[in-house]
């Protein structure tokens, strides 16, 4: 049954190069740590009015420079200015699909960061 992924990383998938954010249909049981499942639903499946499907995740941790991650949209356009390892860009990212507001370099002092810790003034 074919279902839709979201790409959390560059990877090679069925002979071509995908980005992060780049969305693909594929028949696996199991994907690897590179996909997220958009859509519990058969792709192929005609319409039945149902609506069984899980809503898309906006945000997705993604590899950055260097080894670091960020947090891209859905466009594949990086969010904010976070960057950090894998746990906390995927925390990140839950956050700001959760409807929180990206980071940027204009924060206040003493905001709250991801995790709860309170940036430091600038």
């Amino acid at each position: 049954m074919p279902k839709q992924y979201v790409v959390l990383e560059r990877s090679f998938i069925n002979g071509r190069l995908c980005e992060p954010g780049d969305t693909v249909v594929l028949e696996i049981n199991e994907p690897g740590s590179n996909l997220k499942l958009v859509s519990n639903k058969n792709v192929a499946a005609p319409a039945t009015g149902e609506d069984d499907t899980q809503p898309a995740d906006v945000y997705v941790a993604a590899r950055g420079a260097a080894g670091k991650f960020v947090v891209k949209d859905a466009a594949g356009g990086v969010a904010g200015t976070f960057i950090g390892n894998k746990a906390e860009a995927e925390a990140e990212a839950a956050r700001l699909n959760a409807g929180g507001l990206p980071l940027d370099d204009t924060q206040p002092a003493g905001a709250t960061a991801p995790g709860g810790t309170i940036l430091p003034d600038a």
